[in-house]
């Protein structure tokens, strides 16, 4: 722990003096200069194309030494040495820089209109410019994303990126990150995206967006076949910041703020409970369990502690309403010709929503230093270095037991403390109360949360590059190579200490005078902390490549060669990670208008046996850029517009386990032999038949698109069309077989999965005087269709999977309840369970007369069909506004949780109010109540599914600016802003969160988050 944090510091103090080295550099030159040159006063004017003045256009003097900004007419004036070096930047228009040679400078500085090319990234550590790219992707700045407050940087890319979908999930403080998928469903299991961090496959849910320069979504083959074995469900590209030339900037900022639990589940009362729960027992034939009298009592309980009549309402004892959320940034960003430096340093930190006991705790420290230094004109070395440090506590009790026992344990099962005289005992000299508990269960979770022990949990990360960058250009001009290497290591560590109090059950509920307990628990203290849980892995990479770029008259060609290999050792696991990607990238372009682009890509992976170790991929792509054809070239309406095609075949390793290929037997303890069994032998057990002929999975992809700018750049937009065919999907295909050869079927190739849809996104932004604006949107819809799988051919099409998307939802299809809507003898035998009045009557829908697993048919589909995003971004002088919603359409969710499935002996939750009764609520909505588990009515069918469609206020922020530049040298900006997440949802399930049905069930809940803070930049 002490050497990490050594770690840490000494990559803070090498990048900060490397920073401070550079700016002195400068500093010292500049010195130099006033001693050697002469002092002159700089004035000049900044135009555009049309010789129009430039206003607020950033004249920066030495990378920094000095700052000023042009006033209305366009016009500065400065005093700068005579051999300075300027840099002008303007919102909308490239950046110009030049030296004041001798003091020659021009009176008149001309900048060019910016055409919102961007470079998108061509596999590790190389570019190319978006306008010359026949493949699809889409991208986003960090800086855009850091208007979202979250522990994991997955959630912020909801509703931003065309062709990505991020569903959020629910855990544990801080274990909240979103599943991302690129273009929706591409096989039959593992459909998430690979992430890529600078270069190398990577954790990435503990970046910040600060530390982000750009996120790019490669979506098809093109994009795609230059990231590996594992990039065919799509990639994620992450690149972070690096120093700018002639730029210095440092930034700190802080931010904090609260989490407001959202959409909570509600439950009923001890007198409710207990009140319906004689309901079910009647409806069961059974007499009521709770008498007049204990009603009585349960209606005019004194609270949690009452022992005769506890009333204990879980979730406000045991839980916040909101829990908060802080962060910290620092950061230096700038360079020469010779360094350019980026540091950022960060904290996040946070607490839980549980109440009692050691609330949970998060502090999370970031450092990251990227460098790169031009050593000669012909070399260039990059060195990168990040670590993570992660220091998170909280009680004995995880926050999934604390959420689930809420959601489970009724509020009448027994009081959470008991009166010392009414058990007639005396408490221990540690003052620890005595605590209920009940027969069915002893664990009382205030003994668990408040005095069962205490969790500490480290998780350490650090990532390393180290990179070389020939320009050969003596040798051939146009050529280059470059190389690094990435080391990474993960460790996470969970010490604790588990403490057992003891509980008491109330045996005679109904005798009020002379109460009498058992103990179910006995006394069970720890002496001392122990590990708990321990988890470590580490990779190692290097990557090759050499490029040649040349242009003969109207031909430009470019050519990239490389090789990447990625190896991942995780400790405990049988098998590592170990995948390689040799690929031939050609480029042509004829007048800058015709494209086309040839990929060849030779796969490695240890997931096959030696025969099918490698797998030939390729991909083509071609494009017209029609605004440079003269019939379209000087048209007002259309400054850019470009066709574009792509297909391809990939390979994917990711769904395949360890070591299929080979038998595998594992150790089966000791067996007893001879006389008295003494004689001991050890045992091996069989688990599975190796497959050496398993191919690769494969994936043939085609890709249609449209990108254009028009009316001055102002309106942008893109559309694609695309379709996928996974073939050799790998699975047990045991409906070929008896069920008597167990594990005597081996894996095969035997799936195959087609999948299309489209996505865009359409842009307008525009100026009026001082008021800035602009409005976004992007969209994505697929669906897919499962083409072959492990299936029976069943005589009935409604059961079948095959023919249908894989996201299908089957069950039965409930046309009312028994008594009320459905004649209780119709002739039709429901085979699932005991059924009566008041249960869940079924469509017989092969018509045998019977209501089997036949009958089941889809009824609907759990992935959303449509994933949209809507932004606006408002800015007038110095306040600017950003809104953000986000939409999920066309998709549908299961409604059989515990909250919804009130059953048993297990907690009534408010859907218990409209279950069915004759007397009591004969419209009820919901089948009668029952002791038992209901296995009739309590299986998955259309009464329990809902419509999943949302639309939510993802994101807003308000900002203001204030401008310092004109005014002082060393403060330039301070920013204040006030942001707010999840504000509100709209959807036709009311009770929970459409996005995650289990949030504040089994875990924690989705969070609305409200923050404020400031920046400021010097």
């Amino acid at each position: 722990m002490k050497n990490y944090i050594l770690y840490l510091i000494n990559i803070f103090l090498f990048f900060f003096i490397i920073g401070n080295t550079s700016l002195s550099a400068q500093n010292k030159r500049v010195n130099k200069k006033r001693n050697t040159t002469v002092n002159i006063n700089f004035a000049s004017k900044v135009v555009n194309g049309f010789n129009e003045p430039i206003s607020d256009a950033i004249i920066t003097i030495d990378g920094g030494e000095k700052t000023v900004l042009t006033d209305n007419n366009g016009s500065f004036k400065i005093a700068v040495n005579s051999n300075s070096i300027v840099l002008v930047e303007a919102i909308g228009y490239k950046d110009t820089i030049f030296s004041v040679l001798n003091g020659v400078y021009p009176k008149q500085i001309k900048l060019s209109s910016d055409d919102n090319s961007t470079y998108i990234s061509r596999g590790a550590w190389n570019s190319t410019l978006s306008k010359y790219m026949t493949g699809s992707s889409s991208g986003i700045s960090g800086e855009e994303l850091s208007t979202y407050p979250d522990y994991s940087l997955s959630n912020t890319l909801q509703g931003h990126l065309s062709g990505v979908v991020a569903s959020a999930n629910v855990g544990g403080l801080g274990l909240n990150a979103s599943s991302i998928y690129v273009r929706g469903l591409h096989g039959y299991t593992n459909n998430g995206a690979l992430v890529i961090v600078d270069g190398m496959e990577r954790e990435w849910n503990d970046i910040i967006p600060e530390e982000v320069e750009k996120i790019e979504a490669m979506k098809d083959a093109v994009a795609k076949i230059l990231y590996g074995p594992r990039a065919a469900n799509g990639v994620l590209v992450i690149t972070t910041k690096r120093g700018k030339e002639n730029k210095r900037t440092i930034k700190t900022s802080i931010e904090a703020g609260v989490m407001l639990a959202s959409r909570t589940p509600e439950y009923l009362n001890s007198y409710q409970y207990a009140s319906l729960y004689n309901e079910a027992r009647m409806n069961d034939g059974l007499q009521p369990f709770y008498s007049d009298k204990q009603l009585e009592g349960y209606k005019n309980s004194t609270g949690p502690n009452d022992v005769f009549y506890p009333d204990v309402d879980y979730s406000n004892l045991f839980l916040h309403n909101q829990s908060m959320y802080r962060k910290a940034i620092f950061e230096m960003n700038g360079g020469s010709g010779r360094i350019k430096y980026s540091l950022i340093t960060n904290y996040i930190g946070g607490n839980g929503f549980e109440k009692v006991g050691d609330r949970p705790d998060l502090n999370r420290f970031n450092v990251r230093g990227n460098l790169d230094i031009k050593a000669t004109d012909y070399i260039n070395i990059f060195a990168d270095a990040s670590a993570r440090l992660e220091l998170k506590s909280w009680g004995s009790v995880s926050s999934s037991d604390v959420y689930n026992k809420i959601s489970t344990i009724p509020s009448n099962e027994f009081p959470i403390l008991i009166d010392p005289n009414i058990i007639n005992m005396e408490l221990s000299e540690d003052g620890v109360p005595f605590m209920g508990g009940s027969i069915r269960r002893p664990n009382n979770l205030y003994a668990d949360m408040k005095y069962g022990g205490y969790t500490d949990e480290r998780y350490i990360l650090s990532q390393t590059n180290l990179g070389i960058d020939f320009n050969l250009d003596m040798i051939l001009k146009g050529l280059s190579a470059k190389g690094y290497v990435t080391f990474d290591n993960y460790s996470m560590y969970r010490k604790g200490q588990r403490d057992v109090y003891p509980t008491y059950a109330l045996l005679n509920r109904n005798d009020d005078f002379y109460p009498q307990f058992v103990q179910l628990r006995k006394y069970v203290p720890q002496s001392d902390m122990s590990q708990l849980a321990e988890q470590a892995y580490r990779t190692t990479g290097w990557n090759f490549s050499t490029s040649y770029d040349t242009k003969i008259y109207n031909h430009k060609i470019s050519a990239i060669f490389a090789y990447n290999y990625f190896n991942k050792e995780n400790k405990g696991e049988v098998q590592d990670i170990k995948n390689s990607n040799m690929y031939l990238d050609f480029n042509y372009s004829y007048k800058n208008k015709y494209l086309f682009e040839g990929v060849y890509s030779m796969l490695g992976s240890n997931k096959f046996s030696q025969k099918n170790r490698y797998f030939s991929g390729g991909a083509i792509g071609m494009g017209w850029i029609l605004s440079e054809e003269e019939w379209l070239m000087n048209n007002n309406w259309v400054n850019f517009l470009k066709l574009k095609f792509s297909c391809g075949i990939l390979g994917y390793d990711k769904n395949v386990d360890d070591l299929l290929y080979n038998t595998a037997w594992k150790n089966g303890g000791n067996v007893n032999f001879g006389e008295r069994a003494v004689t001991v032998y050890p045992s091996t057990n069989f688990v599975r038949i190796g497959n050496e002929n398993l191919k690769w999975e494969t994936s043939k992809e085609l890709n249609i698109g449209i990108e254009t700018l028009m009316l001055d750049n102002r309106l942008s937009f893109e559309a694609n069309y695309f379709s996928e065919k996974r073939d050799d999907i790998i699975g047990l295909n045991t409906s070929k077989y008896q069920d008597m050869l167990g594990n005597f079927v081996s894996y095969s190739n035997m799936g195959s999965v087609l999948n299309n849809g489209f996505d865009f996104f359409v842009k307008w932004n525009d100026r009026i005087a001082d008021f800035k604006y602009q409005v976004g949107a992007n969209l994505v819809w697929s669906k897919n269709k499962l083409l072959s799988w492990n299936e029976v051919e069943y005589p009935d099409e409604d059961v079948r999977t095959v023919g249908k998307p894989t996201d299908v939802m089957i069950g039965y299809n409930a046309i009312g309840l028994f008594g009320r809507d459905v004649d209780l003898n119709n002739g039709i035998y429901q085979s699932l369970g005991d059924y009566k009045e008041g249960d869940v009557a079924y469509r017989d829908l092969n018509d045998d007369k019977v209501i089997d697993s036949g009958d089941r048919t889809v009824l609907g589909n759990w992935f959303p069909r449509t994933s949209l995003g809507i932004d606006l971004n408002l800015n007038y002088k110095g306040w600017n506004l950003y809104i953000l919603g986000t939409s999920e359409l066309g998709l549908d969710v299961w409604k059989n949780n515990s909250y919804y499935w009130n059953r048993a002996e297990d907690k009534y939750s408010v859907q218990a109010l409209n279950s069915y009764h004759p007397q009591r609520n004969p419209n009820g909505e919901y089948p009668r109540l029952t002791t038992t588990q209901g296995s009739n009515n309590f299986v998955n069918s259309s009464l329990w599914v809902e419509n999943g469609s949302f639309f939510r206020l993802k994101n807003i922020e308000l900002s203001y600016t204030f401008d310092f530049k004109r005014k002082y040298k060393t403060c330039k900006e301070l920013r204040l802003f006030a942001r707010g997440t999840n504000l509100f949802v709209i959807s036709e399930e009311k009770n929970l969160d459409p996005e995650d049905m289990n949030a504040g069930v089994t875990n924690y809940p989705m969070y609305k988050t409200l923050t404020a803070g400031l920046c400021v930049t010097f």
